[in-house]
């Protein structure tokens, strides 16, 4: 019996079939809901299609600290009817969407809600709560906590500093756990197969998080190898306990979260305390958004910088010429096949998470779309097409 409850996430390149007894068997054991209410307010919603677009003018720009403003897709440049193809997409019950915002210009232009799912309800964040620790890395960097990404991690771990400690080890820094590319023997390929040994499960049945990835062996030197792990990222919140005395989820409440209206969130902890690095927020849609909308705006906040510019441009650049599908725990567009024969624009990224919860964030065209859902794979939802019937709704001129 899992220990623990667990909320993670898998290598989502490639997804296989699931098997949905396992899945039922792995929620048993892991005690967890799918998504959780936000307040009292446990009522069923169901968006129809009228529902789905925005209503209003729009009051030119503010920031939604407080709450989002809502406005007609026409005065933001989007064809309505067209808008509405994007909904049917999600209303397919086989890929289980459970909740969706597209929001332009900084208004909502979009929103919709599924089955028991509704605007008031938290969604787990899986694994897109790895953004929003490299947030916290960034604000760490900007204000003195940390020294610089090549910062090598072992002195952060007493544990590491042993005269048997495996000299691979010794050489990782905090960009090696960033791209994922520490070298450490991680393995989490497997979410839907409980037969499977698979680490994000293993290290959740563990009291002391960070003491499980402590000891996992090396692989390979820091840097050589790309390998999907939940386990960096617990190091990297544990390094941020480190420096500032306090948990990365207190940490971001005083430098992220409550400077954007985020206060209100949870982000789960260890047994022992840690912040659970790979996982564990969990949210409304529209909260999810707020991060989101922060990073389109290059980090910047009602006139604050919350997370610095370089910051932002740094966490979206490819980890190598090898890994241009990944950053620093965001996900880049090369991880779609086919990306390049779309209108998308290249510099797209993401965050994301196990069952598709995804944040798409396009600056380009100032646009946020963040998805909840429930799909354990399914072939009929597809990103690039997602996007595109999206990016196809915008009105190219506004003139005609």
């Amino acid at each position: 019996m899992k220990k623990t409850k667990q909320w993670f996430k898998r290598d989502v390149l490639k997804m296989s079939t699931p098997d949905l007894v396992a899945i039922i068997l792995i929620f048993l054991l892991a005690g967890f809901l799918l998504s959780c209410p936000a307040d009292d307010d446990d009522s069923t919603t169901q968006t129809d299609d009228q529902q789905f677009l925005g209503q209003g003018p729009y009051d030119g720009e503010y920031w939604p600290t407080d709450q989002w403003r809502s406005c007609s897709p026409e005065e933001v440049g989007f064809n309505s009817e067209r808008l509405l193809l994007v909904y049917d997409y999600l209303a397919n019950p086989a890929i289980n969407t459970q909740g969706v915002v597209i929001i332009k210009d900084g208004y909502i232009v979009a929103e919709a809600y599924f089955g028991y799912f509704n605007q008031n309800r938290r969604h787990h964040s899986y694994s897109m709560a790895k953004s929003f620790l490299s947030a916290l890395i960034g604000i760490a960097l900007d204000k003195g906590y940390l020294s610089g990404v090549e910062s090598l991690v072992y002195p952060y771990f007493p544990e590491w500093q042993q005269p048997d400690t495996e000299p691979e080890k010794q050489r990782m820094t905090i960009r090696n756990l960033l791209t994922m590319t520490s070298g450490l023997q991680w393995d989490e390929s497997n979410y839907y197969d409980d037969t499977v040994p698979n680490d994000a499960y293993l290290m959740g049945e563990e009291d002391d998080y960070i003491q499980y990835v402590l000891n996992k062996p090396s692989l390979s030197e820091p840097g050589d190898a790309w390998c999907y792990s939940s386990g960096d990222s617990m190091l990297l919140s544990g390094i941020i306990q480190e420096v500032s005395q306090s948990n990365a989820y207190q940490f971001g409440l005083q430098y992220l979260l409550e400077p954007i209206g985020l206060s209100s969130i949870i982000w789960h902890s260890d047994p022992a305390g840690h912040t659970i690095g790979g996982w564990g927020i969990e949210a409304t849609v529209r909260q999810y958004a707020k991060f989101g909308y922060l990073y389109l705006n290059n980090g910047q906040w009602d006139n604050e910088q919350i997370v610095s510019a370089q910051w932002v441009a740094e966490s979206i650049k490819p980890a190598a010429q090898r890994w241009k599908f990944y950053g620093y725990q965001w996900w880049l567009l090369p991880v779609f096949n086919g990306y390049k024969n779309t209108n998308i624009p290249p510099s797209t990224f993401l965050a994301w998470g196990i069952y598709t919860q995804q944040m798409f964030i396009i600056q380009e065209k100032n646009l946020l779309v963040v998805r909840v859902a429930n799909d354990p794979g399914s072939s009929e939802w597809d990103e690039l097409e997602f996007l595109t019937m999206i990016l196809d709704a915008l009105i190219q001129d506004q003139s005609q």
